[in-house]
């Protein structure tokens, strides 16, 4: 019950975020953007928030990418990986104003640790770097 409300509270704030009604100021926004996206395994969503070029590590892939490879090698991940639960463990920024996010992603077979980066560029936020790897 607790999980259903954390995620229709998600839901809610990324509706009102496309609807206009929050602001979207910081990439603490965005990070509960791309959390919610990794919740539902939606790699087209996750890769909305992507940078131009995204550093991107998962299993078997570790460069920077373009936005299109690293969502399409996300679509990859998640088809191969149906997210179970995904919960964030910690939460940060630096002093330049990143968020960053880690936390650990449950697919029944295996557990994944998740850690991405949200910089703000041009008052916009974009995932810079994006890393998957197995416990």
């Amino acid at each position: 019950m607790k999980n259903n409300s954390f995620i229709l509270i998600l839901l809610m704030m990324q509706a009102f975020l496309l609807m206009g009604f929050l602001p979207t100021s910081g990439p603490e926004e965005t990070a509960v953007l791309v959390t919610s996206a990794i919740q539902a395994g939606n790699a087209t969503e996750v890769s909305k928030y992507f940078n131009s070029m995204v550093d991107l590590t998962l299993p078997g892939y570790d460069d920077t990418y373009s936005k299109t490879q690293a969502g399409q090698i996300m679509k990859d991940f998640f088809s191969q990986n149906p997210v179970k639960v995904f919960k964030i463990t910690r939460q940060g920024s630096s002093p330049d104003g990143s968020q960053y996010s880690i936390g650990s992603l449950d697919t029944g077979k295996k557990v994944f640790r998740v850690y991405f980066l949200i910089k703000s560029m041009n008052g916009q936020n974009f995932v810079h770097q994006l890393q998957v790897q197995e416990n």
